[in-house]
Formats: structure tokens, C-alpha cells, sequence
């Protein structure tokens, strides 16, 4: 059965109530109400499993287990220094928990339960925001006082995963799992899951592969506390862990799902970029193909943030390319498609009114929501394939990036490029656009330019006016597919130049339902 599950950070609201929302809350009755109208906006859309996230590099609620933002908010002495965080959005977890006695998690979970969307919690196993800094809003005390915790100790500490917690110490899985302890014993919900996203560099360096066995230990302690909470609560609790979409970097990283699964340690595996862009080609059938044999369901997941390659403008996404993603999710097997980042409150508060792309995107949250909740749906909405990359991969493997790619004229092999797309309606028409830079802004026709579709040669290339357009900043080029069973679910472009130099900053396949491209 398909579903839509969706993940708020564990600092989402109370930046929103610092940023205005809720301002003039007076007491705990309104705060409840300002706390439930989060989980209001969400009624009547497809959204099927919420997902709360209670915490980062400290807890999102009064845990006694690790530190919380209100040790922050009352904060005067950090690694030797003086510091006052009591005038930042760590005040909204004091009016709320220590003032008002409102915990927000407990009202929509209850809120959640009315609307029969499963509540999940979810844990970070390895946080890093912020971890280079010699005090920090977002740090314990702990991560200061304890230096030999960390997973780089051989030599100076310089980049950002380097001061991440090493799994390989007993004392920092103890730690997790007695926070993992205290959140169920807290919290009754449908499902826990442990964000290993967040971060993924789990051990020392050289020693990720010892880590297999470790965490395969510590899956089985977790379980274990869940059996426990379920004779609790008289009912399961689902555990679902957030791995990188690469097999083999998800093995070699210490996740070794198979084994997880085999032993009933997990019901869901989410598959997900890390942050920076969205990975538009997971390997989902063979996640889908290696889960079967165990009841486990797959969720692939996207970030709010979709771009060509690490060195080009951070984007959003539109409802074009969500629509899009989903339904290369569904098409390829996946049980749940997964928004991370996706977060907004009712008026919009919070979000940056400067980027009309972010305000767009959530004016258009409730239509969004319900074009990525199933195949059938996706498949009505007009939808952008982009070629991207994988925005996480192990130390030792190389990320590579599809654009820009120039060719010319003697180049031996094509520029190739993989598009999925998913499945297509037969009523949709089908293009591909491309971003393309040329000396002297000289303009392409078929007679420069070679492009092959699943082997099929594509004619009739030429220049897409439009006044301006989000992703592509170079002269955009457009090809019609002329027969959409050229097109399969994944698809291979082939592109070579046969007289003028030229220079691809971008690539995707547009599925047209409302035939608004040809009307440009």
C-alpha cells in the first residue's frame, strides 16, 4: 500500500514561534492551540506517517538522558567560554516545556491520532550542525568535555564530519540507546526511527567496515527496547532506519540492512540524499528486490533542496519536480515516498518571502502533498525529470557529476545521460530541455547537434523562449519526443556535436499533461 511520510526537524517549531508565529501567545491554552494548527494543515491531504524529530545535538524535549535546549537557553559557560543563547529561538522551548508545560510533541502526537496519520519519533544518531564551532547553541556540554569520543582523534580536526560521535565506543551507543529508552518511554507512538542520515560517518577512519558487526549489536539492542515499550503499550512499535541510497556505501558505512531485516530489527528502510540536492536515481529495485524476502517496506526519500551538481545555486523544489520524483519512486517499487525538510506552518510564517521559489512551494504545499501520495496520483500532475548526483557517498568513493559536460565536434563518444522518469500516461506529451552554453551565444539547430533517445534519433531541436526560468540559467534548447513509447521508466540520453563546440549546464525529461511547454 503506497503512503506519504513526511519528517519535521527537531527545531523547526520553535524557529517558527520565535520568528512570529504564535507571538501572542499568552498562556497554555493558546500555545496548545498554536502547537495543534501545526498538525491541522496536514488534515485532508495524502500525508499518511509524520515523522518528529526530537532531537539534534540536544533534545527536543526535557530529556534527562542528553542535554536539551533549555540546559541551552540557560547556558552561561560553554568550553571555557561565556555565552548567553537566552534571546534565541532556544527560548521558545523554555515558554513552551518550562513555562507553559505544553509539550508540542504530545499534542500532535494525540492530534495525529484523531486524523489517523501514524506518529513516528525520530531519532539523529550522529549530529553534526555546527560541530567546527568552539561553542554553539546546538552543542552539549558532553561533545566539549569528552574530545576522545569523537571519530577523528589521529590527527588535527578540520573538516565538518570530523568531530561526529565514533559509534566504535561503547559509551556513546550506551548514551543513544538510553535516549532511545527514554523517548518510548515518553512517548507513545507508532513507529521510532533512527536517522542515521544525520550523520552517516559513524567510526573512525579505517575502521567503518568493524562497524557492521557494532551496529548490527546495536539494532538489537533497540529492538529490544521496543519489545519492551510494545508489551507497554500493548501494541508494535515499527522501527524504520534512514540509510544512504548506495548499497554497497550503506554496507561498507556500517548499515547492514540485510542482516536487519533478516533478523527483524526493522519494518522500513528510507533511502535518501543527504542534503544538498536530491539523488533523482536510486537504485530503488534493488533495495526493493533485497528487502522482499523479509516484509520489509522500502520509503525513498527527497530534500527540499533539488540541484545539477555541487558547485551550482542551491534550489528548491517546485511541485513539478516533486510530482516528478514520485513518480519514479512508485514506478520502480517503492512502498512510501519521503519528504524531508518539507516544513511550514500555517500562514507561512518563516518562510523567506525574498525567495519566491520557497514562498511557491508552499503556497502549493496541499497540492503538492497529494501529487506524491501514489503512483495514479503522480502520474495527473505535469512533472521535471532532472539529471543530478548522489550528494553522499563514502570517503573513498567518488561522486560523479553529469553536467556541465562539454562536447565537440571530434569527440569519440557521446555525452551520456540516465533520466528516469517513471511511468507515463499515454495521453501526456514528452520533451526534453536542455540548458546549453555556446561561443559567441551561436544558436543550435539539428544540423550542429545530435541527440538520441533510447537509441531513437530526435529531430526538430530548437530555442525555447521563455521570460525566465528557475533552474536553467543558459539558453534552454527543447526537443519533442514525438512518441511517448520511446520513453521508458529509466532512459538513456546520448548528445554529440557535429560543428560548434558546445557546453550542457543541464539536462531533464518533462512529462506535459496540460501541453503548457508546446504553447511556448
Amino acid at each position: 500500500m503506497s503512503g506519504l511520510m513526511i519528517n519535521w526537524d527537531d527545531s523547526a517549531f520553535f524557529y517558527y514561534i520565535s520568528k512570529g508565529y504564535g507571538k501572542d501567545i499568552k498562556d497554555s491554552k493558546q500555545a496548545y492551540e498554536c502547537a495543534k494548527a501545526v498538525i491541522d494543515q496536514y488534515e485532508n491531504t495524502a500525508v499518511t506517517d509524520f515523522i518528529m524529530c526530537v532531537n539534534a545535538r540536544l533534545a527536543s524535549y526535557p530529556s534527562k538522558t542528553i542535554e536539551n535546549y533549555g540546559d541551552s537557553y540557560r547556558r552561561k559557560v560553554q568550553n571555557g567560554i561565556n555565552v548567553d543563547y537566552s534571546d534565541t529561538w532556544a527560548s521558545s522551548f523554555h515558554k513552551f516545556f518550562e513555562i507553559w508545560g505544553i509539550d508540542h510533541f504530545q499534542i500532535w502526537i494525540d492530534r495525529l491520532n484523531e486524523l489517523n496519520i501514524k506518529p513516528w519519533i525520530s531519532i539523529r544518531m550522529n549530529d553534526a550542525h555546527q560541530s567546527l564551532e568552539k561553542t554553539s547553541l546546538l552543542a552539549p556540554d558532553y561533545y566539549y568535555e569528552n574530545p576522545h569520543l569523537r571519530r577523528v582523534t589521529h590527527h588535527k580536526t578540520q573538516g565538518y564530519f570530523d568531530g561526529l560521535y565514533d559509534y566504535g565506543k561503547k559509551q556513546v551507543r550506551d548514551r543513544f540507546l538510553n535516549f532511545v529508552d527514554e523517548t518510548l518511554a515518553r512517548y507513545d507512538v507508532y513507529g521510532i526511527e533512527l536517522d542515521w542520515m544525520r550523520e552517516a560517518l559513524c567510526f573512525k577512519i579505517g575502521h567503518e567496515h568493524e562497524g557492521v558487526e557494532i551496529l548490527n549489536d546495536f539494532m538489537m539492542n533497540v529492538k529490544k527496547i521496543t519489545v519492551k515499550y510494545e508489551k507497554i503499550r500493548k501494541h508494535k512499535i515499527n522501527i524504520s532506519a534512514r540509510v544512504p541510497s548506495g548499497i554497497e556505501t550503506s554496507f561498507y558505512m556500517g548499515f547492514d540492512v540485510v542482516t536487519w531485516a533478516q533478523k527483524k530489527l526493522i519494518d522500513v528502510i528510507v533511502i535518501t540524499p543527504r542534503w544538498s540536492s536530491t539523488d533523482t536515481d536510486m537504485p530503488i529495485e534493488i533495495w526493493k528486490r533485497i528487502l522482499m524476502p523479509f516484509n520489509v517496506e522500502l520509503a525513498t526519500g527527497i530534500e527540499i533542496l533539488i540541484r545539477q551538481n555541487r558547485t551550482y545555486p542551491l534550489t528548491m523544489h517546485s511541485k513539478e519536480t516533486v510530482a516528478a520524483n514520485a513518480a519514479v519512486a512508485f514506478s520502480a517499487g517503492a512502498d512510501k515516498f519521503y519528504l524531508f525538510n518539507f516544513m511550514s506552518v500555517p500562514g507561512l510564517v518563516g518562510i523567506d518571502e525574498s525567495n519566491e521559489a520557497h514562498r511557491q512551494l508552499f503556497c502549493d504545499l496541499k497540492e503538492l502533498l497529494n501529487s506524491c501520495s501514489d503512483l495514479e496520483n503522480s502520474l495527473k500532475y505535469t512533472r521535471r525529470h532532472f539529471v543530478t548526483f548522489k550528494d553522499f557517498t563514502a570517503l573513498w568513493e567518488s561522486s560523479k557529476y553529469y553536467v556541465p559536460v562539454t562536447c565537440e565536434p571530434d569527440d569519440t563518444e557521446y555525452a551520456l545521460f540516465r533520466i528516469r522518469t517513471g511511468k507515463v500516461s499515454e495521453k501526456s506529451k514528452a520533451y526534453i530541455l536542455m540548458g546549453i552554453d555556446t561561443d559567441n551565444n551561436a544558436n543550435l539547430s539539428d544540423e550542429d547537434i545530435t541527440v538520441f533517445l533510447n537509441s531513437y534519433n530526435l529531430k526538430g531541436v530548437r530555442i525555447y523562449n521563455v521570460n525566465e526560468d528557475y533552474y536553467i540559467k543558459s539558453s534552454i534548447y527543447i526537443l519533442e519526443i514525438p512518441n511517448i513509447t520511446f520513453l521508458n521508466d529509466i532512459n538513456t540520453v546520448e548528445v554529440c556535436a557535429n560543428k560548434i563546440k558546445f557546453t550542457i549546464k543541464h539536462i531533464e525529461i518533462d512529462i506535459d499533461i496540460d501541453n503548457c511547454i508546446n504553447e511556448n
